[in-house]
């Protein structure tokens, strides 16, 4: 199997997530249920690909504190590939951003292989509803999750490959499957068994699979420099994930924008979320790393600029997001996500207000702890001081007090 990729749904993808509905089920939805479904503004949904081949979906609902999936299948020929439980995890995560309390389901009685999916993720029977299903009258479990019990590890990880991308940039892959993370969370990395340096080093979370994390870290420092100095094989201690990540709020156009080092959790969200413009920028060419994953992402214009025209266009990532904002249409709904340099962010919040256009930012903070016990992390917001690692590092950019 070709590796996946995991994005919302569009409705162009509605007619497809039909078919494989009749193929599944013997009562099921259709195609309008399933686009009343996808245009209310409470649905959160999760499609699966190989390719351009929609191999699974999962609809679900957000009810006050708790999230309902309603519905999930996956194509013949593609299940008991682990795909359902990507798909899962996948609502969860958007769930917990939104600060869900718990998630639901019904499943029936006799579908032991789905009963079995769910317990493995953490739901449990809490109630038996006679006679649910209409078709055949049969009994449906209900199961629940309880997301606010979901919380970081502290464990020893495995090197999978550590290899320079760009210049002083590395993209490291370990094994040892944290908890899931939401685009935007990070980890702690412990950088040395020794007691030099002694503080770990926040690295977002750049991709995740069930026994695998991403992270892509630029070297600048002595524990990025041992860091980068790990070899397949070797063990390095990560606690995550940690912190809030990005809310994945839908509009008419989305734009991502990552600077510098700023690309992980961006490039984390758009490749769940796609369609939209993602604007990457950097210095020059040497300093841009996965290039090639970003402008693959399904249904998104790519705009590279590099402060000296090596690579793209000529200037800043500001200068982009200001030509792409000024083509937007009066009355068009427009979200932005952006991680870099404070100054673009700063810069980006301005051109985003005077828009009218809702952003989310993610902060690079120089972090100690990553829990908000050491104060280190603290910046000013229209609420008060916040601690970077824990109430953050995403925040609505509306919020933030520039210094």
């Amino acid at each position: 199997m070709d590796a996946l990729t995991v994005r919302a749904a569009l409705p162009e993808d509605i007619a497809e997530v039909a078919a494989i509905e009749r193929m599944s089920f013997p009562s099921p939805w259709d195609t309008q249920t399933f686009a009343t479904t996808l245009e209310d503004k409470r649905c959160l949904s999760a499609l699966v690909f190989e390719g351009d081949t929609l191999v699974g979906y999962c609809f679900a609902l957000c009810l006050s504190s708790m999230v309902h999936i309603l519905n999930l299948a996956v194509r013949p020929g593609y299940r008991e590939k682990g795909i359902g439980k990507r798909l899962i995890q996948d609502i969860i995560s958007q769930s917990v951003a939104i600060d869900k309390v718990c998630a639901v389901l019904e499943v029936r009685k006799s579908n032991k292989p789905a009963r079995s999916l769910y317990a493995s993720i953490g739901f449990s029977h809490v109630s038996t509803w006679r006679g649910y299903y209409s078709d055949t009258k049969e009994d449906a479990e209900i199961m629940v999750k309880d997301l606010k019990a979901r919380g970081p590890l502290d464990m020893t990880c495995t090197v999978v490959r550590n290899i320079e991308v760009a210049e002083k940039t590395y993209h490291l892959v370990l094994e040892g499957g944290l908890p899931q993370a939401v685009p935007g969370q990070f980890a702690m990395v412990q950088v040395s068994w020794g007691s030099e340096p002694f503080l770990r080093r926040p690295l977002a979370v750049l991709g995740q699979t069930s026994d695998e994390v991403e992270l892509l870290y630029r070297v600048k420092g002595t524990g990025t420099e041992l860091l980068a100095a790990k070899r397949a094989g070797e063990r390095v201690k990560v606690i995550g994930p940690l912190g809030k990540g990005f809310t994945r709020r839908t509009g008419d156009h989305v734009i991502y924008m990552a600077g510098g080092t700023g690309l992980p959790p961006v490039l984390a969200l758009a490749e769940r979320m796609g369609n939209g413009t993602f604007i990457i920028g950097a210095r020059t060419k040497r300093e841009l790393p996965l290039l090639e994953r970003v402008t693959s992402i399904p249904n998104t214009r790519t705009v590279v600029m590099t402060e000296d025209g090596s690579c793209g266009r000529k200037g800043l990532a500001t200068d982009a997001l200001d030509f792409v904002l000024g083509g937007s249409t009066v009355g068009e709904e427009i979200v932005i996500y952006a991680c870099g340099p404070e100054g673009m962010l700063r810069a980006g919040a301005k051109l985003a207000s005077r828009k009218g256009a809702y952003c989310e930012i993610s902060l690079e903070e120089h972090m100690s702890c990553g829990f908000g016990a050491c104060a280190g992390c603290v910046v000013q917001t229209k609420g008060g001081s916040m601690r970077v690692c824990r109430d953050g590092p995403v925040f609505a950019a509306d919020d933030i007090i520039w210094g």
